[in-house]
């Protein structure tokens, strides 16, 4: 079967306005007008022709498409070679794509991470997960190729630092379309490959720290010894007259009746309640307010620009009984929050037409939220219990393309504090409240 993509050099995910492009370049060299006598360009020609007419029209285009993905699949991404421009080229399927990543991998395949040229890894990597390159794939359809390319991707990421690892993460969720299960193994890779880099960072500090740690607790068994024995034994008196010894405690512990002042002074030790409400006292002189803030999006005034599509996707987030969340929604690219909701604890809310693109999150937890204006800027915290955490999984909203069309992802989340523990359903790191609220 004539492949009339390759014929026009588009993919079968074109465009019609790509195709009318194509054609109109290809006619413009290939014109009889501009070859005359040219047997060869005046065939292709009429060739050409004959294809934009079937690709411009939907119905023709839809019953083309239907053979040639039966065409395509019967023989198994061996396409037959047919009259196309004169010139010599390979056919790219995902099995030739597979191939050069699997050239990739060996070739580094038993060298020290040391000896690999970082960069020079991370940018053929990065090119051949290009958007073309990731939407071709998934048009074709072939999943089994699309795992196969995802499982050398990730064999070679382990030659690479972490920052390329993160970098490249998103392309592979990308790439694995609606697969719940390849996104699964992508984010745990990630995840694995983040804590390995931290401890390669910090294993000598660790083990410092752990040898002064030992050395620090044998010291400590060393230097113990009966010494409330050997006391009781030095000051007993050698005539073994207890009452006496009594005595003597008796007089030492009764106050004196002369009017020397005391050598201490008894401080009641605040209760936390009371500790709060000193902290609440101390923020209002300050210019801060307790605010009472219901389940929705924060006022912009709290340094990010709402972003919002069309696109009907959400992320829905269940917060249980002990806590209030404030939530950012950050856009893995530009680093920018496009979303800050508040949500109240034991409910339930929906952050709904998110952007296409990848994101992770900011959440704060705790009680009584305070907040003021600083610098024509919203600022607001919470002082009672506050926690912060950026997330470690990615989040991707892109449209997931399909050969039957496309998915919407949409994701779910369950948070809560209990005592001093975090609840979630997802994996995070403590940051500080500066951090949060960059």
């Amino acid at each position: 079967m004539t492949d009339y993509y390759k014929l026009l050099g588009v993919l079968p995910n074109a465009t019609t306005e790509e195709i009318k492009k194509a054609y109109r370049q290809l006619a413009l060299k290939y014109h009889p007008d501009r070859n005359s006598g040219d047997k060869k360009s005046e065939e292709f020609f009429k060739k050409i022709t004959e294809v934009y007419t079937i690709l411009s029209d939907p119905e023709a285009r839809e019953n083309y498409n239907y053979e040639y993905k039966k065409s395509q699949q019967a023989s198994n991404s061996e396409n037959q070679q047919e009259k196309s421009e004169p010139k010599n080229e390979q056919q790219i399927t995902p099995q030739v794509i597979l191939t050069v990543f699997q050239d990739i991998r060996k070739k580094i395949s038993g060298m020290d991470k040391i000896h690999i040229n970082q960069s020079a890894l991370y940018n053929s990597l990065n090119d051949l997960l290009s958007f073309n390159n990731i939407n071709f794939l998934l048009a074709w359809g072939d999943t089994k190729a699309n795992n196969q390319i995802i499982s050398e991707v990730m064999t070679c990421c382990k030659s690479l630092v972490y920052p390329y690892v993160e970098k490249l993460a998103p392309k592979l969720v990308k790439l694995a379309g609606s697969d719940n299960d390849t996104i699964q193994r992508i984010f745990s890779f990630n995840k694995q490959q983040k804590y390995w880099s931290y401890w390669t960072r910090y294993k000598s500090v660790a083990i410092i720290a752990a040898i002064i740690l030992l050395f620090f607790v044998i010291s400590n068994i060393n230097s113990v010894t009966p010494s409330s024995y050997s006391s009781e034994k030095d000051n007993r008196p050698s005539d073994g007259d207890l009452n006496s010894t009594f005595a003597n405690d008796q007089e030492a512990s009764t106050p004196s009746s002369d009017n020397s002042q005391p050598t201490s002074i008894y401080v009641p030790k605040l209760t936390p309640e009371q500790k709060l409400q000193q902290e609440k006292e101390k923020l209002i002189t300050e210019g801060w307010e307790e605010t009472e803030v219901h389940n929705g999006q924060l006022p912009s005034c709290y340094n990010f620009i709402p972003k919002k599509s069309s696109i009907d996707n959400y992320l829905e987030v269940h917060v249980g009984g002990g806590t209030d969340v404030a939530i950012k929604v950050m856009n893995l690219q530009t680093e920018k929050c496009i979303r800050y909701v508040f949500i109240n604890n034991g409910s339930t809310y929906k952050i709904r037409n998110i952007p296409e693109g990848v994101y992770y999150l900011k959440i704060a937890y705790g009680k009584d939220w305070f907040s003021k204006v600083e610098n024509e800027q919203c600022v607001g915290k919470f002082i009672r219990n506050p926690m912060y955490e950026k997330g470690s999984d990615l989040m991707d909203f892109s449209l997931q393309h399909t050969s039957d069309g496309y998915r919407i992802p949409s994701f779910q989340l369950k948070l809560d504090v209990i005592a001093t523990n975090t609840v979630n359903t997802f994996s995070s790191q403590d940051i500080s409240e500066s951090e949060f609220n960059q």
